[in-house]
């Protein structure tokens, strides 16, 4: 017996279920593959950045670059942080030094509409993961209730009475957890992937930040 003919033997109810089950499995893996390309990409920039980033350390040398090194998010995050820079190093503000942490502000932001942007998507994949196993508990509440109403029905409760319900019961059920493990190591798998990013920009933004409040402490003193 393949999955087409359990599917077009069981109940109304169950290839309802099996359908909602269908369609959140393949949004899951088209979700978790889409994401993946996406990290992929963003990591390969990532480096392309950081590499020039860590052989040009004069930032307005850096500025230069950004234009090809747009689509990277420490480039993004870096430009943010040089914009509020050169805002503050040609203000006409006496206290401009104590404004320096408004340029790790600006990073920050960045980073976070950065993650944000990687992050969209995740709430569908973190939904698929808690309600599979809940539409798959349904179906089998369902199956046995319908095994239970044909035993009453009949009067008999020989096998060929309750296998229906039985087996509509047992098969939502495995649809349910066939959908539910593999979105859970998805969401799991993309979070981790994102944290750690998170982690990385972090640290950058407290190096670039370091690097602009020296200059702009540098340029007052000039």
């Amino acid at each position: 017996m393949n999955i087409f003919q359990v599917f077009l033997e069981s109940g109304f109810v169950a290839q309802i279920i099996m359908i909602i089950l269908v369609f959140s499995s393949i949004s899951s893996w088209a979700i978790f593959f889409k994401k993946l390309h996406d990290l992929k990409s963003i990591r390969r920039m990532n480096q392309n950045f950081f590499t020039s980033y860590q052989i040009i350390k004069n930032s307005e040398e850096i500025e230069k670059q950004l234009y090809l090194l747009d689509k990277s998010s420490y480039g993004k995050i870096l430009k943010s942080g040089l914009e509020e820079f050169k805002t503050l190093k040609t203000s006409s503000n006496p206290k401009k030094v104590e404004l320096a942490d408004n340029i790790k502000l600006a990073m920050e932001r960045t980073k976070i509409s950065e993650i944000e942007n990687l992050e969209n998507s995740l709430p569908v994949l973190g939904t698929i993961v808690a309600t599979a196993p809940f539409l798959g508990l349904l179906g089998t509440v369902w199956g046995i209730m319908e095994a239970f109403l044909e035993i009453r029905a009949r009067g008999s409760a020989h096998i060929t009475v309750v296998a229906p319900g039985i087996s509509d019961a047992l098969i939502t059920t495995v649809y349910g957890l066939l959908v539910a493990i593999p979105a859970l190591v998805f969401n799991n798998s993309l979070r981790s992937r994102i944290i750690k990013l998170d982690s990385e920009l972090d640290k950058f933004i407290s190096e670039a930040f370091a690097n602009l409040k020296k200059k702009l402490v540098e340029s007052e003193e000039k």
